[in-house]
């Protein structure tokens, strides 16, 4: 039963965050938190995963959701095809995950997070730049 709920969850976030991302865009400064929070949750998901925290694990992939949602958005709204399929990949990458969180499948869930997180460099690499500040968009 549980699963069924998390799958009936899933089906509705899925069907609803990108609609609400894209009708709440966000401006550059909040595309960097976002992307922090990205940052931040795969560092909690792979603490979740090494310590076994399943539920933990499920809430990490929701918020990447909503935070991948909003980055897509940002994309969307400058009208930057490459930059959206490469969060669109990213966001089917966490299905893997979460197969592997309902399993407890510890190395299926680790290497899922290894695989998602492949798809983040080419994207950054094509679309920031450092700073003496951090990163900002390339212009």
């Amino acid at each position: 039963m549980l699963v069924f709920k998390r799958v009936v969850l899933a089906a509705t976030l899925l069907a609803i965050l990108p609609v609400l991302a894209l009708q709440a865009q966000i401006s550059e400064e909040e595309y960097g938190k976002a992307m922090t929070e990205v940052r931040f949750l795969l560092g909690d998901a792979g603490l979740h995963i090494d310590a076994r925290y399943w539920p933990e694990l499920n809430e990490d992939i929701e918020k990447l959701r909503a935070q991948f949602g909003a980055v897509e958005a940002f994309w969307a709204a400058r009208g930057t095809d490459e930059a959206v399929a490469f969060i669109q990949a990213s966001l089917e990458k966490l299905g893997p995950i979460e197969a592997a969180a309902d399993a407890m499948d510890i190395g299926a869930a680790q290497a899922a997070v290894r695989d998602l997180r492949t798809t983040c460099q080419p994207c950054h690499d094509q679309y920031r730049e450092e700073t003496a500040d951090g990163f900002q968009i390339k212009q």
